[in-house]
């Protein structure tokens, strides 16, 4: 904390009360605040005794003013909540009468401001910022503020109803907290006494919810079951049951009701009730009440209702069961070759599935769900054979297959539809991990190849297609059946799509050679089965694609390919100077930072790239250069790797002693030079790694004998981009008359030094915690935002001279 931020708060708080003063927004009043929680938080407070005048003051003036601008009072009232936080502080602002002032919009001047949603939002967070502990819970009951509070339930900003809610439980479990040690008998001496606001509070808040939940306004029964599910989540008990009880008579009225616009707020309400402890206590009916939504006639809110039951983790067997058969039924009814079961529900929704209007929406639902507990391994008492086999005959129907189903017309529907094939297409790749997978594997494979070759699949359908893919081929990787599969059938397959006209399918198929490749790292059939298939040449082909993504996804490819795959050298090589001519010449950073991270990865392989060493000199030179700073940041990466290996290697096997090839390699490949050059980058993620890695390398160079390879050691400077920053840092810790000498012709002495003097001259811990700040660290310091609100205060001055 600045010495001066005291005199410059005081001048905020005199210009902020001024109705003229014009904010350009309330950015700085809210890292004002930001700087006041930090204060309280860290300093429990006791900063704040030392403003605790200019505060006050300006609080004051603003209870006092006639004219106010909403967003300065809208931050006064989060200030205030926010001072009162601490108990000290609370009984200050109370003695003076602040808070009740604050807090009770009937003694506001202007009484317009509270149409003003910021203000609202001002009071709510004010609120919520002084209702840390009893003391300020006594204020709020005792002062009547329950009602207003609720009344912001039903406001138009659903930010601030959703705020309310979260308050309001708030509120009620801290009145909570009396009644508990009230019933504990050890503590009657010490227990708070249960206050009969406070249970005036709780009362309010039964009788709101009911009223909101029997109201004949929808709004209101939709806020009131927003606000029931947030209590029955995350409120305590006794007030939790307590409240569960006088809504439920309502609530089973509109579980009844069945009102579209209400499901998903109700069914949110029974997901809530099915979590607690309720779902065992039979006189709360949660289960009757999830029963008559799961067997409701709308089929879409019986699918909505399931699908919400299983996803509670302690759902009971007999109701999960219930939901799954729901959930299922829509994907059997449509791929049935005959019909299923011939009762009234069924009936409903076979209507409903050969209507184009719901088919769709319904075999989603189905489909969505079904891949959730798929994902899950929520298999028990799940059809998997069933779900498997149909989601295989869906996927073939979406392609114009006409397998022998009983309903036609809802066939017919999904012809095409890249929705039900993506959703199919996410169940199917769950499936994969099931049990009963292997059975399936021919079939699957079938269907996903058919994909691959139809003309018409959608270009984000073929990213879903390789996914599940992937995840089939891994079912059984050693199976020779699958490795026929991958070269006779997947290959051919593969080198069409490379060249399909759409660039979003050209990067699908390369990003899915890439994965493959990885998938089946360390299987030498696959190896050689990929070196006999061609598919090298065609990465190399596709290096000079002109989309940029697409290049980037053929690098990434080829990178994959050549780091588990032994080649010859002369194929190296050429891999090589494809990849360093994209390296020095593409506009676009993504090939290029591929390219960094292809180099990264060959020089981690245990194969040896001699095509990579021999141009080692020219892939740092041109990564450190690059005007992309991700690049910049994947050659350090490469430093660092380069670091380690030379010396971390050296000093295990000779110890202490010299260390003079090592270094001189690293000094051959400009590898100095360049980590000096990235310290003082415009970039500061750049600039950070540099300056660890220099710290490293100080570290080990202070552990070795620097006299036996001072010469190798030696930088000039004068010819370097970062020598004028080495040789003013030189002068700081020189006398005037030395730094004249240098500044009218550096003598030879300084046109050249060493390493280590120029690590030791850099101070590089400093720098290292300079870089660890945040780059606004300095537009974001108390001092620059009460600066910037000064600022605006004198130009609303300047603006008024102007227009008189």
């Amino acid at each position: 904390m600045e010495s001066n931020c005291s005199s410059l708060l005081s001048a905020v708080c005199e210009v902020l009360p001024n109705p003229k003063l014009l904010l350009p927004d309330d950015t700085s009043l809210e890292k004002l605040l930001d700087w006041f929680k930090d204060l309280i938080n860290h300093n429990d407070g006791q900063y704040i005794k030392h403003y605790q005048p200019c505060l006050l003051e300006f609080l004051h003036t603003m209870t006092k003013s006639e004219a106010v601008d909403s967003t300065v009072f809208s931050f006064t009232l989060k200030l205030t909540g926010l001072l009162a936080s601490k108990e000290d502080s609370f009984n200050w602002l109370q003695e003076r009468g602040v808070l009740l002032h604050m807090f009770d919009p009937d003694s506001w001047h202007e009484i317009e401001l509270w149409k003003n949603a910021s203000v609202r939002g001002g009071w709510l967070q004010g609120l919520w910022n002084m209702l840390q502990y009893q003391q300020a819970v006594g204020f709020f009951c005792k002062t009547g503020l329950i009602k207003l509070l609720l009344s912001l339930q039903n406001d138009e900003s659903f930010f601030l109803s959703s705020l309310t809610n979260q308050i309001l439980v708030h509120v009620l479990n801290l009145v909570t907290l009396p009644v508990l040690s009230s019933s504990i008998e050890s503590d009657a001496q010490t227990r708070p006494p249960v206050s009969t606001d406070c249970r005036s509070v709780t009362a309010e808040v039964m009788s709101h919810v009911t009223r909101s939940l029997s109201s004949e306004e929808q709004a209101a029964v939709a806020s009131g079951l927003r606000l029931l599910a947030v209590t029955v989540e995350q409120c305590r008990d006794p007030v939790k049951g307590q409240l569960w009880e006088h809504a439920l008579e309502p609530l089973e009225v509109l579980v009844n009701l069945h009102d579209d616009s209400l499901n998903l707020s109700v069914m949110a309400v029974l997901q809530a009730a099915a979590k607690s402890p309720f779902f065992t206590n039979p006189e709360y009916k949660v289960e009757t009440l999830i029963d008559a939504m799961l067997y409701s006639k709308n089929t879409n809110e019986s699918l909505q209702c399931a699908a919400l039951i299983l996803q509670v983790d302690s759902c009971p067997d007999h109701l999960k069961k219930k939901a799954t058969d729901v959930v299922v039924r829509p994907l059997l009814c449509v791929t049935a070759s005959s019909t299923i079961v011939q009762d009234g529900c069924d009936s409903l929704l076979a209507n409903q599935l050969s209507q184009k209007a719901s088919c769709v929406p319904l075999l989603t639902q189905s489909l969505s769900s079904i891949a959730d507990f798929v994902f899950k391994n929520s298999l028990d008492d799940v059809p998997i054979r069933s779900i498997t086999s149909s989601v295989i005959q869906l996927l073939k129907m979406c392609i114009g297959h006409q397998p022998s189903t009983f309903l036609r017309t809802a066939a017919s529907h999904v012809i095409g539809c890249c929705k039900i094939q993506k959703y199919s297409l996410d169940v199917l790749q769950s499936l994969a991990d099931s049990k009963e997978s292997v059975d399936f594997l021919q079939e699957a494979l079938t269907v996903l190849l058919l994909y691959l070759q139809c003309p018409d699949t959608h270009a984000t359908v073929f990213k879903k297609t390789y996914q599940a893919v992937l995840k089939w081929l891994g079912v059984s990787s050693s199976s020779p059946t699958v490795l026929e599969t991958i070269s006779h059938d997947l290959y051919p397959l593969l080198k069409k799509l490379v060249c399909d006209g759409r660039w979003e399918v050209r990067d699908s198929t390369l990003e899915f050679i890439m994965q493959l490749t990885a998938a089946f790292k360390g299987n030498p059939e696959y190896n050689e089965a990929f070196r006999n298939s061609g598919m090298i040449s065609v990465l190399l082909i596709s290096l000079s694609d002109g989309e940029s993504y697409v290049q980037a996804s053929a690098v990434s490819a080829l990178g994959e390919a050549l780091t588990d795959t032994p080649l010859c050298a002369s194929f190296q090589e050429e891999a090589v100077t494809h990849l360093l001519s994209i390296l020095s010449k593409d506009a676009e950073s993504f090939p290029r930072r591929a390219v960094m991270k292809v180099f990264t990865s060959w020089l981690k392989s245990p194969l040896s790239f001699t095509g990579l060493d021999n141009h080692l000199s020219s892939v740092l030179s041109l990564g450190s250069s690059d005007f992309d700073w991700e690049v910049k940041v994947q050659t350090l990466e490469i430093v660092d790797m380069l670091m380690d290996n030379s010396l971390s290697c050296s000093r295990s096997s000779q110890g202490r002693e010299s260390m003079k090839q090592p270094l001189h390699r690293l000094m051959g490949l400009g590898l100095f030079d360049l980590l000096l050059k990235c310290l003082f980058d415009c970039d500061r993620p750049v600039s950070q790694k540099a300056c660890a890695l220099l710290i490293k390398l100080r570290s080990v160079l202070r552990e070795t004998d620097s006299s036996e390879h001072s010469d190798d050691l030696t930088l000039d400077i004068s010819s370097c981009s970062w020598g004028e920053e080495v040789l003013q840092r030189f002068h700081r810790k020189q006398q005037p008359e030395e730094w004249s000498s240098v500044k009218n012709g550096a003598p030879d002495s300084l046109k050249k030094i060493h390493l280590c003097e120029i690590l030791e001259l850099l101070e590089l811990e400093d720098m290292q915690c300079i870089l660890s700040l945040s780059s606004d660290h300095v537009i974001n310091s108390p001092r620059s935002v009460m600066e910037d609100i000064l600022s605006a205060a004198q130009q609303s001055e300047l603006n008024v001279v102007d227009c008189y």
